[in-house]
């Protein structure tokens, strides 16, 4: 890790799955961690213990303060809300996140760009992830796939400060590696999470049975295809051939993942679609090109989800 971004404080804001299972590894890799909670009476609860993170490599945990805002300026922010939430929560921070580099860790498409708004002063970086972690309890995590994070900016090549956060993951046992452009790289996983996701939320089932039901992978299909088109349409080299076997690839990887949209309607909280399926038709719209089950697919999430 270069000397110039050692990364001695790294503050963490949002408390749900990803952002204590990135707390728990970095505190127990020796970063000074705090976690970021805007409501108080949670913050006090999570600080009380130690968070826990099952695995298959075993049960670890560490104790982690958890605040309204940091104690003192950090080196490193990590902005782990979901996409819906990330411009507001780094508007909220501006004052202590000041000119500190910026980790996003959401999925979607157009939340670099948000952010970036909202904090002028301050480097914004991309991470696509392929970790993955459902809450068990409130301050309890399992996590559930522990695959490689892809850091780097959108539309240039990595820089030093960038180099150092793969760097520091790494180093703490999350594997990542920085990327000559994360354009391809965010759009390589929008279009997996647009097949996948709204298919599993609406039938209240594991990713696996996406790739193994019939009707279930037959809408995946027809998402994945329209996406891929409005790749093409938008210009964008996507990083596979075909985004349906990549989307079937990964449904059978994380067969028995309950995805973050399915937790969502169950939970009553607002889901990402206008960062998966909606930003597609936007694209695909804007530029010729018909999407009508990715536009029937965000409508009818967002049904469900009004209705929650």
């Amino acid at each position: 890790m270069s000397s110039a971004f050692p990364f001695k404080h790294v503050a963490i804001i949002g408390p749900g799955a990803i952002g204590l299972c990135l707390a728990v590894h970095l505190a127990r890799g020796g970063r000074r961690v705090t976690l970021i909670d805007h409501r108080p009476d949670r913050a006090a609860r999570l600080s009380a213990r130690p968070v826990r993170l099952h695995s298959l490599a075993g049960d670890v945990e560490a104790t982690i303060p958890v605040r309204l805002a940091p104690d003192t300026p950090p080196d490193l922010v990590i902005l782990a809300t979901k996409a819906h939430a990330a411009r507001a929560a780094g508007a909220a921070a501006a004052t202590w996140i000041g000119a500190a580099p910026v980790l996003l860790m959401q999925n979607g498409l157009g939340v670099a760009a948000e952010v970036a708004r909202a904090l002028p002063q301050a480097a914004v970086i991309t991470a696509v992830s392929y970790q993955a972690a459902n809450l068990a309890a409130e301050g309890e995590v399992h996590h559930v796939a522990h695959l490689l994070t892809h850091v780097g900016y959108e539309g240039r090549p990595p820089d030093a400060v960038a180099e150092a956060v793969a760097a520091m993951l790494s180093a703490a046992g999350l594997p990542a590696r920085t990327e000559p452009d994360m354009v391809p790289v965010v759009w390589g996983k929008l279009l997996v999470n647009a097949a996948i996701n709204p298919v599993a939320a609406l039938a209240g089932v594991t990713n696996g049975a996406v790739a193994e039901r019939p009707s279930l992978r037959a809408l995946a299909q027809a998402l994945a295809e329209e996406g891929q088109a409005a790749a093409r349409a938008a210009g964008v080299a996507l990083p596979y051939a075909s985004a349906f076997e990549a989307a079937l690839d990964t449904a059978r990887r994380t067969a028995d993942n309950r995805c973050s949209m399915l937790q969502d309607l169950e939970a009553g909280r607002p889901t990402e679609i206008e960062y998966l399926n909606a930003a597609i038709v936007r694209v695909a719209e804007a530029r010729g090109v018909a999407a009508p089950a990715s536009r029937a697919m965000a409508a009818l999430v967002r049904q469900v989800s009004a209705r929650a």
